[in-house]
């Protein structure tokens, strides 16, 4: 879900060599990011009641291509870092990690929804992200 939207508006050119993306896993603000976008994308998968706040959404992945132009990435490098499979199984394990320190399993989606419905009760980052139908 909101990984998606990140991904959709991040594709845009051609891929770059894997060691240009030690920057953007080094830094803070992106690495959240990314690893908020993942975690977003496995609650859309495994709640269809809980809804993804496209704006706040959006206003994020504004603030992460920003970020990753400050850091002097082209477009085309953040596009091929969102689509490089290397990185995007890095990043679900990382969601799955994260997950699971919060009680949650990828095989209960149940326990994945009672996550998210804690972190938009809580107001989290993630939370601020999502609201319940």
């Amino acid at each position: 879900m909101i990984a998606r939207t990140l991904a959709v508006a991040l594709l845009l050119a051609t891929p770059a060599a894997a060691d240009r993306y030690d920057a953007l896993r080094a830094d803070p603000e992106i690495a959240n990011g990314v690893l908020v976008a993942a975690i977003g994308d496995a609650i859309g998968d495994a709640c269809p009641d809980l809804g993804e706040r496209r704006t706040r959404s959006l206003l994020v992945l504004n603030a992460l291509v920003n970020r990753a132009r400050t850091l002097g990435y082209s477009v085309g490098e953040i596009r091929a870092y969102v689509d490089d499979d290397g990185e995007k199984a890095r990043v679900k394990s990382q969601a799955r990690q994260w997950l699971a320190q919060k009680g949650a399993s990828t095989n209960d989606p149940g326990s994945i929804c009672r996550v998210a419905r804690a972190e938009i009760a809580a107001g989290t980052t993630i939370g601020r992200l999502m609201y319940v139908k």
